[in-house]
């Protein structure tokens, strides 16, 4: 924003697969305050949307409200701000979430609507673990696996909008179906879902594993069993660390960007799924783009889609 600062807030959101997060924000993008909450993925859009209105306004209060950007997991028509596709949460799909959040808060706030990976790449580009890059590609390994392109600045979403969605490239041809209905991307093989499908899997044919007796069996719990020595646990990551680094070599050698970061919750599993995505990177890019591509973990954590779903209204 160029000139006198106005008073008032931003008001970012992230609605992701499982978790809805907001924050306000000052006029200079500073986090003032924040909640987080599950998503209600599993209910009907407008059970979805009653929770994010209601959280939203807790955290705006009294205060003048500037802008909201909302981040969302699916397909976004950014002329229409309708949620064109949403896998992770299908209610949402073809749902006019712009038009309704500008509707509850009095239809003349600004609302800006993106892709929550998207929005997760401007806030790390500008806010964290990409300020020093001109050129950064993001990925979120959480329920799902979005991306994002930054190059110097701008984000690039392709010809209709919807580019960089790095969870569907193909990383094994003959590989698990995913929810967008292709075989083999990179989501249905590596994401939170996946690894939870392969660990039911594993318990409906070894009722005795350890896997088995996991309640609940979240990936946390499965990264605590593998860390622990069960080897169910250990070659699910392995094999899913395998196809992770095999998505890393495909952008390293597609697009050598400056850097590649990593953000979301399945980055907690730390060296099970990193050192075997380590190996597989190491193995199949480029020496020139393994040399020139860097790959770091995200600093803003699980903040990084609010924090950029209001980069919009702060400009360069």
């Amino acid at each position: 924003m160029g000139g006198e600062e106005p008073d008032g807030v931003f008001l970012g959101i992230d609605l992701g697969g499982s978790q809805l997060k907001a924050a306000r924000f000052s006029p200079e993008g500073a986090r003032e305050a924040a909640e987080n909450t599950a998503s209600q993925a599993s209910g009907d859009a407008e059970d979805i949307f009653s929770a994010l209105y209601a959280h939203a306004a807790a955290l705006i209060g009294g205060s003048h409200l500037l802008g909201i950007g909302v981040g969302v997991a699916g397909l976004i028509d950014s002329g229409s701000g309708r949620i064109l596709n949403s896998p992770n949460i299908p209610a949402l799909s073809g749902f006019p979430l712009r038009d309704r959040v500008r509707e509850a808060f009095g239809g003349e706030i600004p609302v800006l609507m993106m892709n929550d990976a998207n929005a997760a790449a401007l806030g790390e580009y500008f806010a964290g673990a990409g300020k020093s890059c001109s050129s950064m590609f993001l990925l979120t390994l959480g329920t799902g696996i979005g991306g994002g392109f930054v190059i110097d600045g701008n984000l690039w979403t392709g010809a209709a909008g919807v580019g960089a969605e790095a969870g569907h490239m193909c990383v094994r041809a003959d590989g698990p179906l995913c929810r967008c209905g292709a075989r083999g991307c990179l989501e249905a093989c590596v994401s939170g879902w996946a690894l939870m499908r392969d660990a039911d899997q594993i318990a409906k044919r070894d009722p005795e594993s350890a896997i088995a007796g996991m309640s609940p069996r979240t990936p946390l719990a499965l990264a605590e069993l593998a860390t622990a020595g069960d080897r169910q646990a250990r070659t699910l990551w392995e094999n899913a660390g395998a196809m992770l680094g095999t998505g890393i070599a495909n952008l390293m050698n597609l697009l050598n960007p400056d850097c590649i970061v990593l953000t979301g919750g399945l980055g907690e599993a730390g060296a099970l799924l990193l050192k075997p995505a380590r190996r597989a990177w190491e193995s199949q890019a480029f020496k020139e783009t393994r040399a020139s591509t860097s790959v770091k973990p995200g600093v803003l954590g699980e903040w990084a889609g609010v924090r950029g779903a209001i980069q919009p209204f702060l400009g360069k």
